[in-house]
């Protein structure tokens, strides 16, 4: 059986640029399902950026973010990994991984002056990213008459439920989703707008994707 949990993460990959005193600091984020996909990735941008001094990385996985691994990539111990690491758990996103791309720009930004550039990144890129969340709702499958979908559709809109799907021929047939538990109370709505007309009928439980 499927483990339904509500996770948020980005829709498609991300890139800001910060300069900190002549350094480039260059923030990714990736969308990614397993370790092995974000190795591929990191693998990925340090061949496509060979000559950036660092690149560094860190990940979050799992809909629980209980996978999560981090990178210095030469860079002094604890001074880009785990902040990283930290901006990612911090922003709530899972299924993400960050790499920060640097370009040493000649001044040394010493331990404290890293840590705060590696967590800007980061932070930065969550900041700017397009976010997603996947919610598990109960979809139904509704029959309408033709005379009776412009009252129904307000009801359903005004109470909240989500329409993804209409289809037009001899009725209205509709796809629609709920928060998992509510079914009694669609039900108890299209009885009353339909006079017991309209009734649901309960499709499965499964994800859908809401923008944050």
């Amino acid at each position: 059986m499927q483990d339904f949990r509500p996770y948020t993460t980005i829709k498609e990959p991300c890139e800001v640029l910060q300069v900190i005193k002549k350094s480039k600091f260059y923030g990714r984020l990736f969308p990614v399902e397993t370790p092995e996909q974000a190795q591929e990735i990191i693998d990925a941008c340090k061949k496509k950026y060979w000559d950036a001094t660092h690149n560094c990385s860190a990940y979050v996985i799992g809909k629980m973010g209980e996978l999560s691994r981090c990178s210095d990539d030469g860079e002094p111990q604890g001074t880009a990994g785990v902040p990283m690491l930290e901006a990612l758990k911090k922003s709530g996103l899972t299924n993400v991984l960050a790499i920060s791309t640097r370009y040493f720009g000649g001044i040394l930004l010493g331990a404290g002056g890293l840590v705060r550039a590696y967590t800007g990144s980061v932070a930065e890129a969550v900041r700017q990213a397009h976010k997603i969340r996947y919610q598990p709702m109960d979809s139904y499958r509704i029959q309408i008459p033709f005379r009776l979908w412009g009252k129904v559709e307000s009801q359903l809109l005004s109470k909240g439920f989500l329409i993804r799907g209409v289809e037009y021929t001899d009725t209205v047939s509709v796809l629609l989703y709920t928060e998992p538990g509510e079914g009694e109370r669609l039900q108890t709505l299209l009885a009353e707008v339909s006079a017991g007309m309209v009734y649901p009928v309960f499709l499965q439980q499964e994800y859908v994707v809401l923008d944050v």
